[in-house]
C-alpha cells in the first residue's frame, strides 16, 4: 500500500510500504478519511516539529478490518477514530491521567519517525494499545465528521482548560480548524460575544458560519484595544484563544483581555517573542496553555452525534491520496489559500 512519508522540506513522497501487522492488543483500521493537520503542512515547511522519516496522517476515521486476540470491546467491522497519542501509563503525569503530557506522548501515529508509527494517509493503519485509542463511531456520525473528533477534542480541550463561562466575551485568534472548533464550542456554551481574528478570507466567512459574532482582519485594524473596546461596549474580553502560531499574535491576545483576563494558549508558537510582563501585573490577567486533549474523545462524539456543532462547515476539501502534496500540502501553503480542512482518502 501507499503511505505519504515527509522526507525533507516539501517533499512529502507516497511509498509503498507492507499492510501492517498487529500483535494481540492491537487493531487494524482500514482508513476511510484522514485530515491535513496544521502541524502536518508546518513540518512540511520546515520538518522540525514532525521530523523527515514520519509517515504522517494522525486524524482520521475508519473500520476495524483485523483486532487483535486481546482487545476486548470492539470487533471487526466497527466504525472507528482513534487517539494517535501514546500512553505509557507510567510516568507522573499518566499516573495523574494527564495522558496528553505523557513523557513519550509523541511516539504517536503519524507523529514520529519509522513504520512503526506509520500513519493514516494510507489505506490502512496499525493502532496500538486498541483498547485505550479506539473510539467508536454511531451511525449518526459521518466518516468525515469522524476524522474531526481529533481536531475537535483538541479545541474541547482547550475551552475546558479556560476559565470560561456563559456570557463572558471571547475571542478567537486563528480561525483554521483549531479555531473553528474553539468557537463552535464557545457557542454552544453560550458564549456573550465571539470575536475572530482572521486574516484569511475564506476562513473569516467560516468563522461566521460557526458562531463568531465579528470577525476582525488584523491588517486592518492599528490600534487593538480600541476596537475590542467598542465592539464590547467598554467591557474587553473576558477569554482570549491564541489557535495561531503567529508570533504577533501573542501581544495581541493579552492587549485585548480585561481585568482579570485570561489567555488560553493553543497554537504552538516555537520561536522567542519579545513581551512586556508588566501587563500581566497590571491586569492581574491569567496564561493558561492547552495541549491537545485528555478525555475530550467520547464528549466530543457525543455533540457529533446529537448534531448541534456545524463541524462540517471544517471541511473545505476532500482529495484522494495520490494528490495529497499538489491540492493539499501545496494548496495550504499558498499564500491565496482558500482550503481550511482537507480530508484525505486512500481510495
Amino acid at each position: 500500500m501507499k503511505a505519504a512519508l515527509l522526507k525533507a522540506a516539501k517533499q512529502v513522497a507516497l511509498e509503498e510500504i507492507p499492510v501492517p501487522e498487529i500483535s494481540s492488543d492491537e487493531a487494524l483500521v482500514e482508513v476511510k478519511y484522514c485530515g491535513i493537520c496544521g502541524t502536518d503542512v508546518a513540518s512540511y515547511r520546515n520538518p522540525e516539529f514532525f521530523p523527515p522519516g514520519t509517515y504522517l496522517g494522525h486524524e482520521f476515521s475508519g473500520v476495524i478490518s483485523k483486532l487483535g486476540s486481546d482487545v476486548q470491546g470492539f470487533k471487526v467491522g466497527d466504525r472507528v477514530t482513534a487517539t494517535p497519542m501514546w500512553q505509557c501509563g507510567k510516568c507522573e503525569p499518566c499516573k495523574h491521567g494527564l495522558v496528553n503530557l505523557c513523557e513519550v506522548m509523541m511516539d504517536g501515529i503519524g507523529c514520529a519517525v519509522g513504520l512503526e508509527f506509520a500513519g493514516a494517509f494510507a489505506k490502512y493503519v496499525r493502532i496500538p494499545q486498541a483498547e485505550k485509542r479506539l473510539y467508536k463511531l454511531p451511525d449518526e456520525v459521518s466518516f468525515e465528521e469522524g476524522a474531526l473528533v481529533e481536531p475537535l477534542a483538541t479545541s474541547l480541550h482547550a475551552t475546558r482548560m479556560s476559565s470560561f463561562r456563559a456570557g463572558n466575551h471571547t475571542m478567537v485568534l486563528g480561525m483554521g480548524g483549531i479555531g473553528l472548533g474553539v468557537a463552535m464550542f464557545l457557542k454552544h456554551a453560550g458564549a456573550g460575544l465571539i470575536i475572530a481574528s482572521e486574516v484569511n478570507k475564506k476562513r473569516a466567512a467560516d468563522a461566521k458560519k460557526v458562531g463568531a459574532d465579528y470577525v476582525i482582519n488584523p491588517k486592518d485594524v492599528s490600534d487593538w484595544k480600541e476596537e475590542i473596546t467598542k465592539l464590547t461596549g467598554g467591557r474587553g474580553i473576558d477569554n482570549s484563544y491564541l489557535c495561531t502560531n503567529a508570533p504577533q499574535a501573542f501581544k495581541c491576545s493579552t492587549e485585548v483581555l480585561r481585568y482579570r483576563g485570561q489567555l488560553t494558549m493553543i497554537g504552538l508558537i516555537t520561536q522567542e517573542i519579545p513581551i512586556t510582563p508588566v501587563i500581566i501585573n497590571m491586569g492581574e490577567l491569567n496564561i493558561q496553555g492547552s495541549l491537545i486533549y485528555t478525555d475530550e474523545f467520547n464528549l466530543v462524539i457525543d455533540l457529533l452525534k446529537k448534531g448541534v456543532i456545524p463541524a462540517k462547515e471544517m471541511i473545505s476539501s476532500k482529495i484522494k491520496l495520490n494528490d495529497i502534496v499538489e491540492k493539499g500540502f501545496e494548496r495550504l501553503i499558498s499564500p491565496d489559500c482558500e482550503e481550511n480542512k482537507i480530508l484525505v482518502s486512500p481510495e
